[in-house]
């Protein structure tokens, strides 16, 4: 079972001195209700998670890397250095930026099976 992690848990993280190597994939909106029923209200202001996850230091305490990658090749260096063995005692928190469009086919399958069904007429019973 896939559990979202919250920010107090990637403080205890630190706290703790724990270094799991955490990805953020920011696709920076709704992916999917874009798919099902696109407005303005799908349109969010893109958060700065690294400054988040660094303002979870407490007095500059813990030892922690960040990165953020928006092409294959800044992906590769920030997770080369994530488990580089001066970086190995470190929670790594990488956000991997892709575009809003970036989605599976079965997605988009499925995305436009709801946005019918959304559009039809309730059945009244």
């Amino acid at each position: 079972k896939k559990k979202k992690k919250k920010k107090r848990d990637v403080s205890t993280m630190m706290r703790f001195d724990a270094a799991p190597v955490i990805f953020l994939v920011n696709n920076r909106g709704y992916a999917i209700e874009i798919l099902i029923h696109d407005g303005p209200y799908n349109q969010i202001m893109n958060w700065d998670y690294i400054s988040i996850v660094k303002g979870m230091r407490h007095d500059g305490q813990g030892k922690l890397f960040t990165a953020r990658a928006t092409t294959e090749g800044e992906l590769a260096a920030a997770i080369e250095e994530a488990f580089s063995p001066e970086k190995s005692d470190h929670l790594a928190f990488i956000e991997v930026c892709v575009d809003t469009d970036d989605c599976s086919k079965e997605l988009l399958e499925f995305g436009a099976r709801v946005a019918h069904a959304n559009s039809r007429k309730p059945n009244p019973q």
